[in-house]
């Protein structure tokens, strides 16, 4: 549901190899399709050894005037500072992507920008980012910037290393100097690679879509998957509310495979007094 953990996991193989020394780019989307919910650059060991394209200079949080500031409000519009260079020898199309997470590691949005850069220059942009809902969660929030050759739905793969920065939500504002670059994740097994974080109950409900890509040693791998984000709209109209109680109360009783019908909300196999719990919690959620 909502307001759950999302696991994502999987392995790299070439050959029947697991590969230590690959990076796997991750995008997921929100069910509408138009839009995306993350962008990460995930590793599955150790750091490729060839260095990559582009590389990023900085990376922090400002104002719309491009002064470093640390701290946004509820429903403020963030702005982000990303220089980064191409080392490549040629001129490069690339996809510069932003992905933040408040204190609860809950997704609160991402945004891209698209251009080409010569080779041997330096790029820079101050990207606004519009997703600091009024219902973010305060405290330490994070952002994580990638440059990709296309969007990983398209088949694109990672042109640099992941960046991070932090910054705070809250009701006031200050000013801080820039952070430096946040290290790329690291899966736990070699071979392998892992992110979790939270889709909040106040976005949409449906199912999100996993796009992930690696290239390795000239050759390109793709997969696609999808998760399924519920609330207790059981009628399907977009919002919870007394007529969802309706249903699970006129289903009290039946029983069959977990999930079988809506009214099965904690997918036991059986329509209960705990469905009816879970329907009161999601009253009043309306889709976004």
């Amino acid at each position: 549901m909502l307001g759950n953990n999302v696991m994502i996991y999987g392995y790299l193989f070439n050959d029947s190899y697991s590969v230590a020394d690959g990076i796997i780019n991750l995008q997921v989307d929100y069910p509408n399709g138009t839009w995306q919910a993350v962008f990460r650059t995930l590793s599955t060991g150790t750091l490729p050894a060839q260095p990559p394209a582009f590389q990023f200079l900085y990376l922090y949080p400002c104002s719309e005037s491009g002064a470093p500031k640390n701290s946004f409000r509820r429903g403020e519009t963030a702005y982000f500072n990303v220089t980064f260079r191409n080392n490549n020898s040629t001129k490069i199309t690339y996809y510069t992507t932003l992905t933040c997470f408040d204190s609860t590691n809950s997704v609160l949005d991402s945004s891209y920008v698209s251009a080409s850069l010569n080779a041997n220059t330096i790029a820079s942009w101050r990207i606004p980012f519009y997703g600091i809902k009024e219902k973010a969660n305060t405290g330490r929030a994070i952002v994580y910037a990638n440059i990709f050759s296309k969007l990983p739905k398209n088949g694109g793969t990672a042109l640099a290393l992941e960046a991070s920065a932090t910054f705070n939500i809250t009701s006031t504002t200050s000013l801080m100097t820039p952070p430096s670059q946040g290290p790329t994740q690291q899966a736990q097994t070699p071979g392998t690679f892992a992110t979790n974080f939270t889709i909040p109950k106040f976005q949409y409900q449906g199912n999100y879509t996993i796009y992930t890509t690696s290239r390795y040693k000239g050759l390109t791998a793709t997969a696609r998957t999808w998760i399924m984000m519920r609330t207790a709209d059981v009628n399907h109209d977009n919002r919870v509310n007394v007529l969802d109680l309706i249903i699970v109360a006129s289903n009290i009783g039946k029983t069959g495979s977990p999930g079988w019908i809506p009214s099965d909300l904690n997918r036991d196999g059986k329509v209960n007094v705990l469905d009816l719990i879970i329907v009161s919690i999601w009253i009043g959620w309306v889709s976004p």
